[in-house]
């Protein structure tokens, strides 16, 4: 029972803290220094599409959704009848983003900043089960698609 998972473009998620104490309140940057800071998005609908090639011909869309944290979904009959599933989903906080069905893993990753793309499919002998689940911590923001790939 392996699953492919493919994570496309993944950034290391950078933490920037702000120093307590020690600097004077208008102390500023030496001469050249730069700074930068990495925004992590705080509405699902400032990730990036998860999608990022077009589907394939004849590819049926089952679900398209966002949200935080927790969430789910119940796929159409016709999900359990396809050979597989293709699931694609960002997200964006600093824990990670599973998706089970009947208490088992279906697929998973780690959030970050936003700018990875994840896909995995699932094949027909894990679609027993549509209903499924999203674990994510509440500051965890998300956006997912589920596609039927063309008969064949």
């Amino acid at each position: 029972m392996k699953l492919s998972l493919t994570a496309a473009g993944l950034s290391a998620l950078v933490l920037v803290s702000a120093c307590s104490g020690g600097a004077h309140p208008r102390a500023t940057a030496p001469h050249g220094a730069t700074t930068s800071v990495v925004r992590i998005p705080t509405r699902p609908d400032r990730l990036p599409d998860p999608v990022r090639s077009p589907l394939p011909v004849g590819s049926k869309t089952l679900y398209t959704g966002s949200g935080h944290g927790a969430g789910g979904v119940t796929l159409p009959a016709s999900a359990g009848k396809a050979s597989s599933v293709t699931v694609m989903w960002t997200c964006a906080g600093t824990s990670g983003f599973d998706i089970t069905a009947a208490g088992k893993s279906l697929a998973g990753s780690q959030c970050g900043d936003g700018s990875g793309v994840f896909t995995a499919e699932i094949p027909h002998a894990h679609m027993r089960e549509l209903a499924w689940k999203f674990s994510a911590a509440g500051s965890v923001i998300w956006r997912i698609v589920v596609a039927q790939p063309p008969p064949g």
